[in-house]
């Protein structure tokens, strides 16, 4: 079976992909925009450049490890019926089960789902950023996801997106003087 179909089989492995694709279409676009100015600055284009090669790049090696991993067994050895030498080329997410719940209490399908919900809010902070700009978009995002994906308490999530939206200016706007897009509302640093 190619990886192509295996990864298209795997619902955890197709979101990485998109994200890989995602992040490899941000990179290219980035290296469009200039990653370095005059005086050896960096450029509208590093960001994209550099976030956009490390998304392509990590989710990528997740999609793969997704549908070529290799499978844990129980204490007991191989699965039942399984010769052990053929063991390891079963993929992972095949005889997953609703059982296999994380530290926070989510069963694998529910974490599939949830990495939907981000794929989806990601897009929508996107295209946010036309009207409300950078800073605003993405300090939505970072709320809407504690809340709604993280299930965090509406204080908490507050404090965390403000703090991160702080982190981000302060970084980008004050420190790299990177413009950040303002939208139609203007709430950036461009200049």
């Amino acid at each position: 079976m190619s990886t192509l179909i295996r990864i298209r089989g795997n619902g955890e492995a197709t979101v990485y992909a998109m994200l890989a694709l995602v992040g490899l279409a941000a990179a290219v676009s980035g290296a469009f925009y200039g990653v370095f100015v005059d005086g050896g600055r960096v450029g509208p284009g590093f960001l994209p450049l550099v976030a956009g090669g490390l998304t392509a790049v990590l989710c990528g090696w997740l999609a793969l490890r997704g549908v070529h991993g290799r499978r844990s067994h129980p204490p007991g050895g191989p699965a039942d019926g399984v010769e052990p030498h053929l063991a390891e080329d079963i993929n992972p997410v095949d005889d997953a089960t609703d059982d296999d719940v994380d530290i926070s209490g989510r069963t694998r399908r529910e974490r599939i789902h949830n990495l939907w919900k981000v794929f989806g809010l990601t897009l929508g902070a996107i295209l946010l950023v036309q009207v409300v700009g950078f800073l605003a978009a993405f300090g939505a995002l970072v709320f809407v996801i504690s809340t709604w994906i993280e299930r965090q308490p509406l204080l908490k999530s507050a404090v965390i997106a403000a703090a991160a939206t702080g982190l981000i200016y302060g970084v980008f706007g004050l420190f790299l003087e990177i413009p950040l897009p303002g939208g139609l509302l203007g709430l950036g640093t461009e200049g």
